[in-house]
């Protein structure tokens, strides 16, 4: 998980270039989270060790009530960018070279 880039592999040896979204550690489940989008803009979490430094497995996420933590933050990182690109002139962070922000408003 390098550069905000991370690298899924499929069964079939496939790989996805996804963009990290943010990084959560949770005190309640003891765990490391990791939300991205795919390259088709579809976001989705697993749990990974931070102490792998990027090169280790992730982990699917299993409870609902983990899911339910992910979606509040996921809403309130997409509430913090959305007033964050009324103002964006299209050269911000979350730009893509072709000047459209890559960021969507509503994930689902």
């Amino acid at each position: 998980m390098e550069d905000n880039t991370l690298i899924i592999r499929t069964d079939d040896g496939k790989e996805i270039k996804c963009t990290i979204l943010f990084t959560h550690h949770s005190d309640e489940f003891k765990k490391d989270y990791v939300v991205f989008v795919d390259d088709k803009n579809i976001c989705s979490a697993a749990i990974y060790n931070p102490e792998d430094h990027g090169n280790g497995e992730l982990l699917e996420i299993k409870t609902e009530a983990e899911w339910n933590m992910l979606e509040k933050l996921l809403n309130t990182y997409n509430n913090d960018n959305e007033a964050t690109n009324e103002a964006c002139d299209n050269n911000c962070a979350n730009c893509s070279k072709s000047g459209n922000c890559d960021i969507e408003e509503d994930e689902e």
